[in-house]
């Protein structure tokens, strides 16, 4: 009885062991065979170059919607840089009032002001959609 408990804890022990190890992970990509023109990048700007956020400052920002959700009162928008703010990201902003949704659809081109309160944090005051 003794020899298959130590059997057993020694099977536990190394099987714990080698579950624990990293794997080495490869990705690949598939090569492009023609490069998309349209997919110039500004170079990388780290978020710790960005100055200090002002609070109840208006920063313009542009972008293209790419979510809406009325019922929890949020908007995604995949925006470039807004200036001395954030780098070019998507990501999910409050809106200040829920008319601002009136008009806008998934797709839509559109300039916004963001605001960073200490109560709401960084919300959309103002949106609209852009004439192409």
């Amino acid at each position: 009885m003794k020899d298959r408990t130590v059997y057993f804890v020694s099977v536990l022990v190394l099987s714990s062991a080698a579950a624990c190890q990293d794997s080495p992970q490869t990705v690949t990509t598939a090569p492009s065979a023609t490069p998309d023109a349209t997919a110039t990048q500004a170079p990388f700007k780290p978020i710790s170059s960005y100055p200090p956020v002002v609070l109840g400052k208006p920063y313009p920002g542009k972008g293209v919607i790419k979510l809406i959700n009325r019922k929890e009162n949020w908007i995604e928008i995949n925006h470039e840089e807004i200036v001395d703010l954030m780098p070019a990201m998507e990501m999910e902003f409050y809106m200040d009032k829920s008319s601002l949704f009136d008009g806008l659809n998934v797709g839509d081109k559109v300039s916004f002001t963001v605001v960073e309160t200490k109560k709401k944090g960084q919300h959309i005051t103002s949106i609209k959609t852009l004439q192409e």
